[in-house]
């Protein structure tokens, strides 16, 4: 049986410091506070179906609009245009 010397044990306990210190910056991030990607494209994603909705229902609105006054126009001869 080989018996370990005190160099091995010193070589030993840097490798783990390594290996332990690399595990710790794996896991930190750059962003601690604010929202992760995911979260960011998400959200922009949200938005844009929100800006698109809107505008639907702007023109919904002003197709609504416009042929109600074709409706009055066409119902009431004193009205010229």
């Amino acid at each position: 049986m080989k018996r370990y010397n005190h160099l091995d044990m010193k070589y030993f306990q840097l490798a783990a410091a390594v290996f332990g210190a690399a595990m710790l910056m794996s896991c930190e991030t750059t962003n601690q506070t604010g929202v992760g990607n995911q979260e960011q494209k998400r959200l922009a994603q949200i938005q844009r179906e929100q800006a698109e909705a809107a505008q639907l229902d702007e023109s919904d609105i002003n197709l609504w609009n416009s042929e109600q006054r074709r409706i009055v126009n066409q119902s009431n001869p004193a009205i010229k245009y």
